[in-house]
């Protein structure tokens, strides 16, 4: 697993040693069905699984939340 992020003011992807998400008990189901999702899908296209976006898969997403992207590793 690795992790990145984007800082408001770059649209250069950051690597992150620690990730804190800030959620509701509903926000947490709704992120946690989008994680599943995301590893059905990855399951599904193989090797053609890029990534997908958490605002792209929720009803409930707000546009106040940062978008969460779920992608598979590239290069080690």
């Amino acid at each position: 697993m690795k992790a990145f992020g984007f800082i408001e003011t770059s649209d250069q992807a950051m690597p992150l040693s620690d990730v804190a998400l800030a959620l509701t008990p509903e926000a947490m189901r709704e992120f946690a069905r989008f994680v599943a999702h995301a590893a059905s899908e990855m399951e599904r296209l193989g090797p053609s699984y890029d990534h997908v976006h958490f605002r792209d898969f929720s009803d409930a997403w707000q546009e106040s939340w940062p978008d969460i992207q779920l992608t598979k590793i590239y290069g080690d």
